[in-house]
């Protein structure tokens, strides 16, 4: 999926407030959670959400959403990631 495509999809789904975000090499971010539900499309690189129990691994043009509450840590992988994420409150 290209970035127009993403944006059309994730408008429709009631997401909004769009921002890139680019995480540096090898990235491992402790658990957390987020008060909003996030989706997401890796434009560059390789993106991870390691969640308590498992791992799920994105590369470009693959996208995923994430509910609110849910603990997950962002991971990138040897040559970092870009993605473009939405927010759903």
């Amino acid at each position: 999926m290209n970035e127009v495509e993403f944006r059309v999809r994730a408008s429709a789904n009631g997401f909004s407030d769009f921002q890139q975000k680019e995480y540096a090499s090898d990235t491992d971010a402790p658990l957390h959670t987020h008060e909003f539900s996030a989706s997401l499309v890796v434009l560059e690189g390789e993106f991870s959400l390691q969640y308590s129990d498992s791992k799920a691994t994105f590369l470009p043009g693959e996208c995923c959403e994430l509910a609110a509450n849910v603990l997950h840590a962002e991971r990138a992988g040897s040559h970092g990631a870009k993605v473009l994420l939405a927010k759903k409150m």
